[in-house]
């Protein structure tokens, strides 16, 4: 079973989370389930450990990650706050174009690995859903609060090989009003 994931609330929080570095860090931390020290995040990132430490250390500010006690007195780990993040925050353009970059990046990282083959060595599915809905702002927090139970449902399940599922929900961009008249 997964722990929560962090909510994603704040414009703060959510540009500590869009640097590339901390965002492959988030990622790994979130898939793997264990900690991590700053060399190794460093080895990740293809940044000096000093600088994952103040990455890292920013992370923690914006509530990611939390410092644990080193086993053998040295460099202590990083472990993340949550499996994972839900983000609510609505995003400035560049920001949100950071966003975009990052998921775009996590699907393709999905997508090239291709499925995972199955008991008899014949591949799992994997499959891609693309709609449009009208929803006003409750139903759509009521389709996302909704989809998410189901997540939860199928999450107590311990068979078969893990999943990874992304749930993107947002509003379909208007072109500037100037646009439509010409």
């Amino acid at each position: 079973m997964r722990n929560e994931p962090i909510k994603v609330t704040e414009m703060s929080q959510m540009r500590a989370a869009m640097h590339p570095a901390r965002w492959r860090v988030l990622t790994e931390l979130f898939d793997r389930r264990e900690s991590i020290t700053a060399t190794e995040a460093a080895g990740l990132t293809g940044l000096s450990p000093s600088a994952m430490s103040y990455h890292l250390h920013q992370l923690e500010k914006a509530g990611f990650v939390a410092r644990e006690a080193a086993a053998d007195g040295r460099e202590r780990p990083w472990r993340a706050l949550g499996d994972g993040m839900e983000i609510t925050a609505l995003p400035d353009e560049v920001t949100g174009r950071a966003l975009m970059d990052n998921l775009l990046g996590e699907i393709t990282r999905l997508f090239s690995s291709g499925p995972p083959g199955g008991p008899d060595g014949t591949p799992w599915p994997s499959s891609f859903t693309h709609t449009q809905l009208h929803l006003t702002k409750d139903r759509a927090k009521e389709l996302h609060r909704r989809v998410q139970e189901v997540i939860d449902e199928f999450d107590a399940d311990a068979e078969g090989p893990e999943y990874e599922i992304f749930w993107i929900q947002g509003v379909q961009p208007q072109p500037p009003a100037d646009e439509l008249t010409s």
